[in-house]
């Protein structure tokens, strides 16, 4: 891999060289460079499923069309990008509180106050001809369907064909529980400490967007809240009501975004599905364990969802 990173880094007419391995998790890998005379943070696709390519279009967008603070982007290839390093990033000790959340809130309201009316449809940002491009969807729960059909394509090969299958044929069978949703904005879709960190200037700087979409404000929300605030013991009601109160101090949220939770909690376990197995973060002989109860969750949303709609 650092035959690969080395080859990336002579790329450009600066002089580099790697000083260090930062982050290891599939399909990534993330090192420390030196890019010219500046230091910087190299990331790079280290698994089929990769594509720094795609989410360094995303950051250089988000870096150049909004005001939402993110490091600068130096370079994007096929297979990699390259930002400036952030020293309070590299050192932040990440942590949950309230005012943490309130800071989150305004940052991600201000990307999508900023991103209203750019793209036409929903789906998934590429990067494309050296710009950031989107083959959209007209209608959100279309972009909802092809996203459950990406994890099936990994998920298939560790026998969660069922759920995935039962999940998408729920969506096609009722496109109209999607109806209101409002217009798409760009969302990071993994909004965490570890990606957002409160600096010496009173905000956030976020990186990492290999999950972004182009979605529906609540998209973004739900996939906060409810993995990384109600799903932690530890977290209080003030955590979450902190979070939504930043939020809403920029832009508001739909009014009945709340009727729509269970349907963002079944993308989720789909999505973490698929985490569980590609970033491989839990021990081998644990990991199908928390499969099976991810699924069984699923199912259970699902059921839910049902009889909602009934």
């Amino acid at each position: 891999m650092k035959e690969a990173v080395k080859q990336a880094i002579e790329e450009h007419s600066v002089e580099s060289r790697i000083i260090g391995e930062l982050h290891n998790v599939p399909p990534y890998r993330v090192y420390e460079i030196q890019f010219g005379s500046q230091r910087a943070v190299l990331k790079i696709d280290d698994h089929r499923r990769g594509h720094a390519a795609d989410e360094g279009r995303v950051h250089e967008y988000i870096a150049t069309e909004t005001t939402a603070r993110v490091p600068d982007v130096l370079a994007v290839g096929t297979d990699y990008y390259i930002t400036t390093w952030d020293g309070e990033i590299a050192e932040a000790s990440p942590q949950v509180d309230r005012t943490w959340a309130r800071a989150a809130g305004v940052w991600l309201g201000t990307l999508h106050a900023d991103t209203r009316g750019a793209f036409d449809g929903f789906g998934k940002p590429r990067s494309q001809d050296g710009t950031l491009e989107l083959t959209s969807h007209k209608r959100w729960v279309d972009g909802v369907i092809e996203r459950v059909g990406y994890h099936r394509s990994l998920l298939a090969g560790y026998g969660y064909t069922g759920i995935t299958d039962t999940v998408e044929a729920f969506f096609k069978d009722n496109p109209a529980v999607f109806d209101g949703v409002g217009e798409p904005v760009l969302c990071h879709g993994d909004v965490h400490p570890e990606h957002h960190v409160q600096t010496s200037h009173g905000g956030i700087t976020a990186i990492d967007f290999e999950h972004a979409l182009v979605a529906p404000a609540e998209y973004d929300y739900w996939r906060t809240v409810m993995p990384y605030f109600e799903a932690n013991d530890d977290i209080g009601e003030a955590v979450p009501r902190a979070f939504q109160a930043g939020y809403e101090s920029v832009k508001p949220l739909p009014g009945d975004f709340e009727e729509r939770r269970p349907l963002y909690q079944l993308m989720n376990d789909i999505a973490f599905l698929e985490s569980l197995y590609l970033q491989q973060r839990v021990e081998p002989e644990k990991r199908e364990q928390v499969g099976e109860r991810i699924r069984e969750h699923a199912a259970e949303t699902l059921s839910e969802v049902e009889r909602i709609v009934e």
